[in-house]
């Protein structure tokens, strides 16, 4: 019997296809504008945000009809490496998945 591959299904998987294909806001203050405008279909936040910007983002999540917030294990700096970006960041905002499938996850 040959052995199944799983396949890894989660934000480290599907992020960077997101990143290459759709269209993102990183960043708390673009983040946070993408959710008061009602553009970002879902949020990615690092582990290490602190307490008052996390609670700060899922509030204004609630308000704007529930938008899904998936939460990264890793810092802000392996959140940024991962999604290919040249600078520090522990919120990423889809505005727009692409191919992948990271809203439905």
């Amino acid at each position: 019997m040959a052995k199944r591959l799983s396949k890894l299904v989660g934000v480290s998987s599907q992020l960077p296809l997101a990143m290459r294909t759709g269209k993102h806001a990183a960043g708390f203050n673009r983040a946070l504008q993408s959710v008061i405008d009602k553009t970002a279909k879902c949020l990615i936040i690092a582990s290490n945000i602190p307490e008052n910007m996390r609670r700060q983002l899922e509030y204004y999540c609630v308000l704007a009809n529930n938008i899904p917030i998936k939460f990264y294990e890793g810092s802000n700096n392996e959140l940024s490496v991962l999604a290919g970006l040249k600078f520090r960041t522990s919120v990423i905002s889809i505005l727009d998945q692409g191919e992948s499938d990271l809203i439905d996850i």
